[in-house]
């Protein structure tokens, strides 16, 4: 697995060519979009490397920051660190360095490592750890069309056709109107039968939902 430095420095490489090219930073951002994803470095930093290859930079490294010397991360700084994103979220980079006593590009090391990174100035982890993955939510795979998980297709869709065929409707607020309706003669207790009906359908499949 690359390194976030890795896909960064290799989207630089690809912003340059295109720069030369004469391509819109944000039409440049989506092309990254597609072939790296999460790890797409956002559109400002698109356009600012924009600006620097245009300017007549060739290199695609970051320059030397001021600041103390990067210096090893120590694990007990790391343990601190993940304390305070996660006891104030909205925490500076500034105030993270002087709670620290480290440097910008030690923080900065120890940010990648963690995969933090800063949302509407608001810290959270790029990918989920594996003491996360175990004691949080599991995302479970799902199909995009599957009518048989679905209550809105195997319970409402059908009676809902019957309630309304042979109607026909003036513009789609007279349809708004009469499927609500329909809804409001059907009562609380149809909704019910539908979502109860899915502890059958996953204990007739053994759990796997899926009817085949």
């Amino acid at each position: 697995m690359e390194s976030d430095m890795d896909a960064s420095i290799k989207q630089r490489c690809v912003i340059e060519f295109l720069a030369v090219e004469e391509i819109a930073p944000i039409e440049i951002h989506r092309r990254l979009l597609k072939v790296y994803g999460d790890d797409t470095i956002d559109v400002s930093n698109v356009r600012r490397w924009v600006r620097h290859f245009k300017g007549g930079e060739k290199g695609v490294h970051d320059k030397p920051r001021p600041g103390r010397p990067c210096t090893a991360v120590i694990p007990q700084i790391e343990e601190r660190l993940n304390q305070l994103i996660r006891a104030d979220r909205w925490i500076t980079t500034r105030e993270l360095c002087a709670n620290l006593n480290v440097g910008c590009n030690a923080l900065e090391t120890m940010l990648e490592h963690f995969g933090y990174r800063k949302i509407c100035a608001r810290w959270v982890p790029r990918m989920l750890t594996e003491e996360q993955k175990t004691h949080h939510a599991t995302v479970l795979p799902h199909p995009p069309y599957s009518p048989d998980l679905a209550p809105s297709d195997f319970h409402l869709f059908g009676p809902l056709k019957d309630g309304l065929r042979g109607e026909h409707f003036q513009g789609s607020d007279a349809v708004v109107k009469a499927v609500r309706k329909w809804l409001d003669s059907a009562g609380s207790d149809f909704c019910k039968r539908g979502l109860l009906a899915l502890v059958h359908r996953w204990q007739t499949n053994g759990g796997d939902y899926v009817e085949k």
